[in-house]
This record gives C-alpha cells, structure tokens and sequence, in this order.
C-alpha cells in the first residue's frame, strides 16, 4: 500500500512543520540509523547484515523507475518501516528496563570500580588486625573444632560432598559467599 506510506511521510512533513523543522532527507537517515542501532544493540552480527541488506534493497526498489520515488521519500519509507519494527522492541526493552532493580543494571560498572582482594590461609587468622596471638588461638580453636566434628560427625563431610555434587545451589554458596575468603 504505497498510498500508505505516502500519507504517512505527507503527515510526518506537515507534523514537522508545525513543529518549526525542515523534514529532509537527512532527518530520516538518522532516525533510521538511531532506530537501528537501538533495535540491534548486543546483537551486531547477522542481524547487522540484514538489515542494511533489506535497506538496500528497499531503496533500489523505491528509486527504481517502476515506483519512481525521489532518495527523500525513499528515505521517509525506509524510516517508517523501521520505526514500525523499532517499536515493539523499544517497548519490551522499556518495560524490561523499568521492571528491572537498580542494582542489577548498576553492578557490573560499580564491580570494575570497587577493589578486588583475596585473603590468603596466612592472613586469615588475623585479617581483623588482631596480634599474632589471637590468630594463633584462633588458628588453634578452628583446628581442634575441625577434629572434633570429624571425630563427632564421620560421615557427614562425605554427605556434604555427595550434596554438592546433586545441589547446584550448595555448591555455589559453599564456595562464593565471602569472595574475599575463597582461597582459603
């Protein structure tokens, strides 16, 4: 429905012109290129060939002497039909965005900001600032408790490890609970 498309750029043009703009070829090569670039972000790959193939060949279609259209209307054709597949998905990445906690759109750039450490089995004991003699107590007191439930409880470290072979969530809180910890 070409006639479609005509009324369409015949409103967008006298839209524009209420506005105060001069619509012109220009305007819709950088809607159609913003609408692209936020409809294919994270996925420049194949879609990226496909539709600056399809563009392509609307445009020698449009510009061809059957149909006849000048590179503006072209270009007015081509930044609709974009805006008409660009709209849905702005709309579910909208909603996603607002759906969304703070947090999680936010952590992966405070990560690169915050300092990465890890406490090694020597510091462990004294991480706190505590004096050599604390650390050695407490070194001793997590010893004798670590004997004294392998004596108490025998076969409940081979459970655990038959656990964290079956449960994916035991596994991931056993060893990603305090980073900072994990090589000890």
């Amino acid at each position: 429905s070409l006639q479609g498309v005509w009324r369409t750029h015949h409103y967008l043009n006298m839209a524009s012109t209420y506005m105060g703009m001069q619509v012109d070829g220009a305007f819709y090569m950088k809607v159609t290129a913003i609408l692209l670039t936020l409809m294919t972000v994270g996925e420049v790959s194949r879609s990226c060939y496909g539709w600056a193939a399809t563009g392509w060949l609307l445009w020698s279609v449009l510009t061809s002497a059957k149909v006849g259209l000048s590179h503006d209307d072209c270009l007015a054709v081509i930044a609709v039909l974009v805006a008409l597949r660009a709209l849905p998905r702005l709309y579910k990445r909208t909603i996603t965005l607002v759906a969304t906690y703070p947090l999680a759109l936010t952590f992966k750039y405070v990560s690169q900001i915050l300092p990465k450490y890890t406490i090694g089995e020597d510091k462990f004991f004294d991480c706190d600032g505590a004096s050599p003699e604390v650390a050695d107590r407490r070194r001793a007191a997590l010893k004798e408790l670590d004997e004294r439930w392998k004596a108490k409880y025998p076969k409940c470290h081979e459970f655990s490890a038959e656990l964290k072979k079956m449960i994916s969530d035991l596994r991931f809180t056993s060893s990603r609970c305090f980073p900072a910890f994990n090589a000890v």
